[in-house]
């Protein structure tokens, strides 16, 4: 019989590291800035994880207040979308007058794959919206004089 001190060694796995993990308790913990100005006046955003500017996984969180209105536009990602809280109408094609509409309250989930044209209008009560992809993340107006980038806001 071998005694075990002459066994090989057991390889060990190193442990995870740990240092990136996010975790939010809770809404009111969400750390919200005045969104970019490529947003309607008023929105505000939260970054949850990631870097919207690099390559990686990012989430993000977007309050729109009441009423307020994202005109056609398209990302060059796929976007996870899904309604936080209030309710959203929402919008897929190139102009309002030929979109899909659809009415999506909490919990509500979209799929927009890259460069599909759509648009959001918040509910009487706002809207908190969360968003997923891989960045990085940019906007384009379907009509550029949408962009509040080319009015000032």
């Amino acid at each position: 019989m071998t005694p075990l001190a002459h066994s090989a060694p057991v390889p060990t796995e190193p442990a995870p590291d740990q240092s990136a993990v996010t975790i939010i308790p809770s809404s009111d913990a969400v750390k919200w800035q005045p969104a970019p100005v490529m947003f309607p006046h008023g929105t505000k955003m939260a970054i949850l994880t990631g870097d919207t500017s690099k390559p990686g996984p990012f989430t993000l969180r977007v309050m729109m207040p009441s009423g307020s209105f994202i005109p056609p536009h398209t990302h060059n990602l796929d976007e996870m979308l899904t309604v936080i809280s209030g309710d959203i109408q929402h919008f897929v094609g190139q102009s309002l007058a030929t979109t899909q509409q659809r009415h999506l309250g909490p919990g509500g989930f979209v799929h927009l794959p890259v460069n599909v044209p759509h648009a959001i209008k918040a509910g009487s009560q706002g809207a908190v919206l969360q968003v997923s992809g891989m960045g990085p993340f940019s906007m384009t107006y379907v009509n550029p004089q949408d962009d509040p980038r080319n009015t000032g806001r």
